[in-house]
């Protein structure tokens, strides 16, 4: 058996024991996505023999992350018994940083949400946000009276860009200590679990892709709204981050040459007329930031019809035609779907004022229209935060020794994950599995 390789674009090989840890991820995926499944119809799905599904499938109730839901009726011959996710078997939590606020949810291993919380920020500072992020942690864990080590990771939407999964860089702020800030590290060593932070863009597409339209799209790009305005892309069902993590920075985006100056050095970047930032940049006065001007005031001008407002909703609307126009030429996706922390009345409006869209160049096959909101759009950054963790452990190529502490913080043994080849500490295994390809294996 070989796996996929790195960026260099090698092949891979793989002993016995990561072949069987590959077979038991790919077994407890497809139960995870498609469950309540037979046996059969797993082995029929992911290429494996029912008695290697069944040794695979014993050995994951053993460590208590599938159950057996009820038996199949209706066919012929003895009936099938189910398997499903055992939502006990393991919690993840989802931590999101949007314009002037933090927001964490705490949900089981069938993703059902156990509790959420959230809280004001009003310093925006990167230790202060890794302090209010901490403090948020620990309320839902103790709200939801769940054990330190039942928690496999916790996934953080930021925005900004983010770089191995660890730094953040946050190009809106411009002083030095939003520079490669180390995030996850701090986070870890306050929490004392697993900690990815992601782009919340990504995050969001993530989350898209698991709660939203990703259940009847494969293929989809997901606006995001925060302070400024990111991307997402989901390409056959997987997250794509790019080379080096910066796929779908549509925000940087040129469309409008030689037009306003942006933080990243260009002029006339999407973010500068598409934003809350663009819009609260309108009606701030020469008092205030953009970044001081709360939504809720944004509001007020949109319901009170203040010109200022209304004329950013047209300009913005044309620009963005033009993005997404130019995002269907390069990627071709299902959709594309609108969502993120822009008050509901301010996205009806900007959505209106983007329509119609600009002609596709495409000759579309699908039912499904151009341009979507998000589903459930203000919580989708926590959402797809907690699913990150879930996330990165099926993707292919993805190897394990990911899950190691990024800040050298002792994380507590987990016997589950272990069961999918994924240690939490250097202490594993030597060669620790990836996600790869499947190969049957005897007896597994």
């Amino acid at each position: 058996m070989v796996r996929r390789g790195g960026r260099n674009g090698g092949l891979q090989g793989a002993n016995l024991e990561q072949t069987r840890a590959i077979n038991r991820r790919a077994v407890f995926d497809a139960v995870r996505r498609h469950g309540p499944i037979t046996r059969a119809e797993l082995a029929r799905r992911i290429g494996l023999t029912v008695q290697g599904i069944s040794n695979i499938s014993a050995e994951l109730e053993e460590a208590g992350l599938v159950r057996q839901e009820g038996k199949r009726l209706g066919q012929r011959g003895q009936p099938a018994v189910e398997l499903s996710v055992n939502p006990t078997g393991g919690y993840t939590i989802g931590l999101s940083l949007a314009y002037q606020r933090v927001m964490g949810v705490l949900v089981d291993l069938a993703g059902n949400l156990v509790c959420q919380s959230e809280r004001a920020l009003q310093v925006r500072e990167p230790r202060a946000t890794a302090e209010a992020l901490h403090g948020l942690t620990e309320t839902l864990l103790a709200v939801s009276n769940v054990e330190r080590g039942e928690v496999w990771g916790v996934g953080c939407s930021v925005p900004g860009t983010v770089e191995n999964g660890a730094f953040w860089y946050d190009k809106v702020q411009e002083a030095d200590e939003w520079t490669k800030f180390p995030l996850a590290p701090e986070l870890e060593r306050m929490t004392g679990l697993r900690v990815f932070a992601e782009n919340d863009a990504t995050v969001a597409a993530i989350g898209e892709r698991i709660y939203g339209v990703g259940r009847v799209a494969a293929s989809f790009f997901y606006l995001h709204f925060n302070l400024g305005i990111g991307g997402g892309l989901v390409l056959d069902g997987h997250h794509y981050r790019g080379a080096f993590g910066g796929a779908g920075e549509i925000g940087h985006m040129i469309v409008k040459p030689g037009g306003r100056p942006c933080p990243c050095g260009s002029r006339g970047c999407l973010e500068q007329y598409v934003s809350l930032y663009a819009a609260a940049e309108a009606v701030c006065g020469p008092t205030r930031t953009p970044d001081e001007v709360p939504v809720e005031e944004l509001v007020s001008y949109l319901r009170d019809g203040d010109p200022r407002l209304l004329a950013w909703q047209q300009e913005a609307g044309q620009y963005l035609k033009i993005a997404i126009r130019n995002v269907e030429a390069i990627f071709d996706p299902d959709t594309v779907v609108i969502g993120g922390g822009l008050p509901a009345e301010l996205m009806e409006g900007l959505i209106a004022a983007t329509t119609p869209l600009l002609p596709s160049m495409i000759h579309r096959h699908g039912t499904l229209p151009r341009l979507m909101r998000a589903e459930h759009a203000s919580e989708l950054p926590a959402l797809g935060a907690a699913a990150l963790p879930m996330a990165l452990l099926v993707q292919p190529g993805m190897p394990s020794n990911a899950w190691q502490a990024g800040g050298g913080t002792a994380l507590p043994v987990n016997p589950a994950l272990e069961i999918l080849g994924v240690y939490l500490t250097p202490n594993g295994p030597a060669g620790a599995a990836l996600a790869g390809e499947l190969t049957e294996v005897p007896g597994f």
